[in-house]
């Protein structure tokens, strides 16, 4: 008789999948390991995680994270029991840290998730009613200050829990922060997290412990201590301008604002209450766009890396001269071609003369992985192996268990390598050892036009890089078909598999597509460029939208 190997279904929430695959095969070793992929679990609101729960039989359902700070559901984690079949809840870390639970240790939680709950309903109801009078009229400062030269801008991070270290929105980040130094302006760091930043130094406001099941009640909460913090390290401190990169749960810029007169300046790369719907989904739908509504209507200026996010935002009554909009940038002293590409060849064991198909971003609804997974199986199947490219996929998120399922085999046998977060210094290696990059975007699934201005197209430009890209909105205003990139239909991975197929086949366009990307990004899409448009703006002087015509305009 065939004995079953018990199931552990393993939901991966920060870190890589192949160490979570290993801590928990180490520690169950006769058990067979399911992973479960983000939309699975988590794609379908409340009702549907409960019919995801309901559906797990097993020995164990693991949660994993890079580490426990991560994980800022940790008090409701162990309630998932209720749903599940399995015998224990368990939650891991990479260094081994492993907490059981069972059904009956509920009993013991029961009265602090009791505790706590009061107190995150208490915190719910008394910041709705404040934040509906921060919504109520508009007191920034001007936006044109004189003698601007002699103040700081006290940038701002209010985000504690986001523990990402890699992606868009660091590269963001690090490059806003470094072309502000670049056109010589002082400015103060005040963030709920680490930044990379060796420029100036960054004054920490940390989370506190605040006892809470709902870590949007955590966050309500910091944002007041934040603001507290930061305005009394800025007092008496002549202050140029607030800067804040939006996001969820955040409105600790207007609220900084309203108390010291000082204008906002509000980096809006998108919709929370639009994310929310349909790409990544939270609770209190409401309160997310209170939150968001307090931001947009105490900010001064709005800068957005997009002609829909402007249209998006005067469609919500948002006044059109306070939109600036500024497509992101590079630094392409740092991203430079012919740094690393024999070395980095030889790492991987790929011949100098195979062609290298290099993918970086997330894996997530938005960067179109699962089309480009569907035109590598399509571009390996069948033929000689030295006449097919080989795939670099770079980057982790929600779809990585998916795409890892369905390019099992390939990776098996070395055609598909997949690097999961890798640093910043190796990504730009990685890309010069490349041949093809690719930025398969994907349609909008409410038929908008597509919002974004992905940093790592501009890092591609840099590289020199022959790219193919959707032919999507802003991707399809930085990027000329036929002179800077290769740009196919949206959503199709058989046009993704012909253009791969067509570039492999042709180094020489190869060449002039990547030498014209660079010269495209050197003139228009610098961070220092970036940021010196934003400060022209500040002072009132240049275009109101920094469109890709009125960009060349002003080099």
């Amino acid at each position: 008789m065939i004995k079953h190997r018990q199931k552990i279904y393993l939901f991966v929430g920060t870190g890589r999948v192949c160490d979570a695959t290993e801590v928990v095969k180490s520690r169950y070793r006769e058990c067979e390991v399911c992973l479960l992929a983000y939309d699975e679990l988590l794609g379908g609101g409340w009702k549907g995680q409960v019919r995801a729960l309901k559906k797990l039989r097993g020995l164990a359902l693991v949660f994993f994270f890079r580490s426990l700070e991560d994980a800022y559901h940790f008090q409701l984690l162990p309630w998932t029991a209720l749903f599940h079949h399995c015998r224990s809840t368990v939650v891991a870390d990479r260094f081994g840290f492993f907490r059981t639970y069972r059904r009956w240790n509920l009993l013991t939680h029961f009265p602090i998730a009791v505790f706590c709950l009061s107190l995150d309903l208490l915190v719910l109801g008394s910041s709705w009613c404040f934040l509906q009078l921060l919504k109520m009229g508009r007191t920034s400062g001007p936006l044109s200050i004189r003698d601007a030269r002699d103040r700081s801008i006290a940038y701002l991070y209010p985000f504690p829990l986001n523990r990402s270290s890699a992606g868009g929105a660091m590269s963001h980040v690090r490059g806003v922060l470094a072309g502000l130094a670049e056109n010589h302006v002082r400015y103060e760091i005040f963030s709920g997290r680490p930044l990379p930043c060796d420029v100036f130094p960054l004054q920490a406001v940390a989370l506190g412990r605040q006892p809470s099941l709902l870590w949007e009640a955590r966050m309500l909460v910091y944002n007041f201590r934040f603001s507290a913090q930061v305005r009394k390290q800025l007092k008496g401190k002549p202050v140029r301008a607030l800067y804040q990169r939006h996001g969820r749960i955040a409105f600790a810029g207007a609220l900084l604002s309203r108390w010291m007169h000082v204008p906002l300046v509000l980096e809006y790369n998108g919709s929370e209450v639009w994310m929310s719907k349909h790409w990544d989904p939270g609770r209190f739908g409401r309160l997310i766009a209170l939150c968001e509504d307090v931001a947009l209507r105490n900010a001064s200026l709005i800068v957005v890396v997009a002609e829909a996010s402007r249209q998006e935002l005067v469609d919500r009554g948002i006044p059109d001269s306070t939109i600036f909009v500024n497509p992101n940038g590079v630094d392409p002293e740092f991203f430079r071609p012919g740094c690393a590409r024999p070395e980095i060849r030889r790492q991987l064991g790929i011949a100098d003369d195979r062609v290298l198909v290099t993918f970086v971003g997330s894996f997530g609804p938005w960067h179109g992985v699962e089309i480009l997974g569907n035109a590598i199986k399509t571009l390996l199947a069948g033929g000689a192996l030295e006449e097919k490219p080989c795939f670099l996929l770079i980057g982790e998120g929600s779809l990585l268990a998916k795409i890892q399922g369905a390019l099992a085999q390939n990776v098996a046998c070395g055609e598909v390598i997949l690097t999961g977060t890798v640093a910043r210094e190796r990504v730009r290696d990685y890309l010069d050892a490349s041949d093809i990059v690719v930025s398969p975007h994907v349609s909008m699934p409410d038929g908008k036009p597509f919002f974004g201005s992905p940093t790592k197209l501009f890092e591609y430009m840099a590289m020199t890089k022959a790219i193919v890209a959707s032919n999507l909105d802003q991707l399809a205003q930085v990027l000329t078909h036929g002179e800077s990139a290769w740009l196919v239909e949206p959503d199709s991975a058989a046009e993704l598999a012909a253009a791969i197929r067509l570039l492999a086949a042709n180094p020489g366009l190869r060449t002039r597509l990547g030498r014209n990307a660079r010269a495209a990004v050197l003139a228009r899409h610098t961070w220092r460029q970036n940021v010196g448009r934003l400060l022209r703006r500040l002072d009132g002087e240049g275009d109101l939208i920094a469109s890709p015509a009125s960009v060349a305009a002003v080099q």
